[in-house]
């Protein structure tokens, strides 16, 4: 097995396991920190912020990365464009915390004991379907 692991977040790793994925026959890991680095910013320890500037050292890493962190759909994007490239370790490293190992195993078409907890969006007061929602809350949702 070769991979990434660390440091990138899965839009800047992204390139990188393409590149791997087209030089190896081996299996390909993929395990990004789940923050949203840039081509400006390529690793989690070089994130500035530029709405707080009494940060210690100037820099978000490691106390202050909140700000920074990816969400549960971008960490299953990151999971189906990996699994596209055929690369079938994947997984997440420092700051993933159990939500980011779900959505990466939903978007997998895994149904993990944890999906238990997942958001069940059609029962949400404004923005849901179900039935036995309040008609005058689901009209409030526009102004959302």
């Amino acid at each position: 097995v070769v991979g990434l692991n660390c440091a990138r977040g899965p839009r800047t790793m992204l390139p990188y396991l393409a590149r791997i994925r087209g030089a190896v026959a081996c299996p390909v890991a993929a395990l990004p920190v789940p923050y949203r680095t840039t081509p400006d910013q390529l690793t989690f320890q070089s994130f500035r912020d530029p709405h707080y500037e009494n940060l210690p050292g100037g820099r978000a890493f490691p106390t202050a990365l909140d700000p920074f962190v990816c969400n549960g759909y971008e960490m299953g994007d990151f999971a189906r464009q990996a699994a596209e490239m055929d690369i079938r370790y994947i997984g997440g490293c420092c700051g993933s915390g159990p939500h980011h190992i779900r959505a990466i195993a939903e978007a997998l078409g895994r149904n993990p004991e944890a999906s238990h907890y997942s958001p069940d969006m059609s029962k949400h007061y404004a923005l849901g379907t179900d039935k036995s929602l309040k008609p005058f809350n689901q009209a409030y949702a526009p102004k959302l």
